[in-house]
């Protein structure tokens, strides 16, 4: 019995030094191959050399990833990884992320046409590195109708009752203009009306589009060409956490919409004051998904030009404003009571004179100039009423956010 064990040692040592032999001599083997072999193919095959490396872009991010059938532990997700070398061959990727199916691709190494692969890899450039890096992901990126129609109800509803949180009231005094978006004309207030602000989510496909603001795409689209009205996917290297879930970062498409009723005045009045519907624009959204149900939070100033769905209809005055003259450090600012107005300061410096700071109102949609500087940058706006200095200084010392 002794005998026949060494035996069998032996000639499991020859078949490995064989397999060794004809990976030197084909180069259709890797060492790591040999390695599963005698391991008894219990690992997934990841190693950190090879022609052709690999990172991955998933989304959401809370999902867990299985390579070939096996569990991976940790894909390379961001170039601050280390890319991964799969072995040759084709090789299937899957996403599980609840409460979405499963999303599965497939992609072959080296990297080919194969009409059997449908992941979509894009080369990265990378002087650093001898080999060839890739981004892999899957086809589609996740939009709302990824999911089942339950759960498309539940992300809208969590949606909307979050922008709710922003909803807002102030009164338009009499002579201060308003207006209901940027097609509607400017009126001018007789008497004392209640301004009610609320940011509703759009997700009409079925209407015309036309989003106002900065922009990451033409007809409410991204770069992709997917409609924002059902939820476009935004990667970030290092998502964002809440409670140690990382978020899954969304462009949806929001419209600040205002409604003035008289004060005071008789039904017919009101009635007649309605609102109608707002400017459509992108906001940028983080998404959770925590103990089966659905969280939304904005951004973190500074993270993006869409942090704040109060001020993003007012930038574009702003970036306009840029291509004529040199401004400086533009900030945004809002108050916790969003209907007082988004308040931008940027900062000016001319020839032969010290710097200054321009200040311009976004207040019942409409852009003023607020002091001298503003107004010599755009003599055709409108000069904020004086009278509004102290919501102007309740902006300032006061604020929610500054993006």
């Amino acid at each position: 019995m002794r005998k026949q064990a060494r035996l069998c040692i032996k000639i499991g040592i020859i078949i490995i030094l064989l397999l060794i032999l004809e990976a030197t001599v084909t180069q259709e083997w890797s060492i790591n191959d040999v390695v599963r072999l005698v391991r008894g193919a219990q690992e997934v095959s990841l190693s950190l050399t090879g022609d052709d490396s690999f990172f991955f872009q998933v989304s959401p991010p809370w999902g867990k990833a299985v390579l070939d059938g096996k569990p991976v532990e940790h894909l390379p997700l961001s170039t601050n990884d280390t890319p991964i070398s799969l072995a040759p061959g084709q090789h299937t990727l899957q996403w599980n992320a609840e409460p979405f199916p499963t999303q599965s691709c497939k992609f072959t190494v080296p990297v080919s046409s194969s009409p059997q692969q449908n992941c979509v890899l894009t080369q990265i450039a990378d002087s650093s590195r001898a080999d060839t890096i890739y981004m892999v992901s899957f086809p589609d990126r996740l939009s709302l109708k990824s999911l089942a129609p339950e759960q498309q109800s539940a992300l809208l509803q969590a949606i909307q009752s979050y922008l709710d949180t922003f909803q807002a009231h102030e009164t338009v005094q009499p002579g201060e203009p308003f207006r209901y978006n940027a097609t509607s004309p400017i009126q001018t207030a007789a008497h004392p009306l209640a301004a009610t602000l609320r940011f509703l989510l759009d997700t009409d496909v079925n209407m015309p589009t036309d989003c106002q603001g900065p922009l990451i795409g033409v007809h409410c689209q991204d770069g992709q060409g997917s409609d924002c009205r059902l939820i476009c996917t935004r990667f970030f290297p290092q998502p964002d956490t809440l409670n140690g879930i990382p978020a899954w970062d969304v462009f949806v498409i929001t419209r600040p919409t205002w409604t003035y009723r008289a004060v005071n005045a008789p039904d017919a009045a009101k009635d007649s004051l309605e609102g109608q519907a707002g400017d459509q624009q992108y906001t940028f959204l983080q998404i959770f998904w925590i103990q089966h149900t659905w969280h939304v939070l904005v951004h973190k100033a500074g993270d993006s030009s869409f942090d704040d769905p109060n001020c993003t209809l007012m930038i574009s005055n702003i970036l306009a404003i840029s291509t004529n003259t040199a401004i400086q450090n533009p900030s945004f600012t809002s108050n916790q009571n969003r209907a007082l107005g988004c308040l931008a300061t940027i900062g000016v410096k001319e020839a032969h004179s010290q710097p200054s700071n321009a200040y311009f109102l976004w207040r019942f949609g409409v852009f003023t100039a607020v002091n001298p500087a503003a107004h010599q940058l755009q003599p055709q706006l409108p000069i904020t009423d004086p009278r509004l200095q102290p919501v102007i200084q309740e902006i300032q010392r006061h604020p929610a956010i500054i993006s």
